[in-house]
């Protein structure tokens, strides 16, 4: 499931020693024609100078579970984290199924110096800032695939034998990576995401027992129009069209309503991998976590595919509509 044909090419082409090796002799050059600045504190001739990289490692070196202030998350079976001695129907407390929130890992807070950094690599053209923004994202990963994570509320995937919400897992553990927009990318030149995982996946980066698996795409405005008039009738179809073209289409800014509509159907899997999800199990991987719509949508499409998630990584989460962020759960992950 690794992209192939020239996106395969390319990759090989960007992460081999001569590119690179070029491409820091031309930024050096660079630095002498056209100085750059820190996008923190300003500092010329680095992207992110040291100082500045050590606060962005800090406030992305704790992973903690974020989805208690994403309102839009579909929820979930979940089983109690928490042992007890059981109860009147001899169900031990950590064997017993509840519902909630699909469980998300977060690298970090969305605080300023996490949010410069990944709005400067996202939308201002600072590639360079790739290395530290995809380290964050390898930590969150790897902390929610660990046994100790319990990124599906019980336990980590433990690479392909460990056990997810009371299930066996029997196979490579599937990194969806939320689709980006053809005009996005467009505008950008690159797609952020998919550029983070796969310097990770070409570097051998990525936990055990996974593989990256781009499975779901974005579905065309035109496609989505009339599933909105079917589904929702004239309000959806209303608040469809004033979230895709009233704010240039993205989800910054946007209420929960508002995001929710901009993502409803705006995903399906895939076309060449819709056998291949039946069974599997998936994380979802995103760059930050605002009300959950996007990771929401993502969901739907992988369970609509038989697939089983068992939760979802992000970079960094925002606060909660309470203006307050969530707080760092109190295990091993935090």
């Amino acid at each position: 499931m690794r992209p192939t044909g020239f996106a395969s090419l390319l990759d090989r082409v960007v992460f081999g020693r001569a590119y690179q090796r070029t491409a820091g002799a031309l930024a050096d050059f660079g630095a002498l024609v056209l100085p750059s600045s820190c996008v923190l504190c300003g500092r010329w001739d680095t992207s992110l100078c040291p100082a500045c990289l050590g606060l962005f490692r800090s406030a992305t070196a704790r992973p903690f579970f974020a989805e208690a202030g994403a309102e839009s998350l579909p929820d979930v079976e979940r089983v109690a984290a928490r042992a007890g001695t059981g109860t009147t129907d001899g169900m031990p407390d950590q064997n017993r199924p509840s519902y909630g929130p699909l469980p998300v890992l977060a690298a970090g807070r969305y605080g300023r110096a996490v949010s410069v950094v990944l709005l400067a690599y996202k939308n201002h053209g600072h590639v360079d800032l790739a290395a530290p923004v995809a380290a964050a994202m390898a930590g969150a990963l790897h902390q929610g695939v660990s046994g100790d994570a319990r990124v599906s509320g019980v336990a980590g995937v433990a690479g392909v034998s460990g056990v997810a919400g009371g299930r066996r897992v029997t196979g490579p553990v599937l990194i969806v990576p939320v689709p980006t927009r053809a005009s996005s990318r467009q505008r950008r030149g690159y797609d952020p995401l998919m550029l983070l995982l796969s310097r990770l996946d070409r570097g051998g980066h990525l936990p055990a027992g996974t593989v990256l698996a781009p499975v779901v795409r974005q579905r065309s405005a035109l496609v989505r129009l009339p599933a909105a008039l079917f589904h929702g009738g004239v309000p959806a179809l209303a608040a469809l069209a004033a979230a895709r073209f009233g704010r240039g289409g993205g989800q910054k800014g946007l209420g929960r309503r508002r995001r929710r509509a901009n993502v409803l159907g705006s995903m399906a899997s895939a076309r060449h991998t819709r056998t291949r999800l039946t069974g599997r199990e998936c994380i979802i991987v995103d760059d930050v976590l605002t009300t959950g719509a996007t990771i929401g949508e993502v969901h739907r499409v992988l369970v609509q595919e038989g697939a089983h998630v068992l939760g979802a990584v992000v970079i960094a989460a925002t606060t909660s509509p309470t203006g307050r962020f969530p707080d760092p759960d109190p295990g091993p992950a935090s």
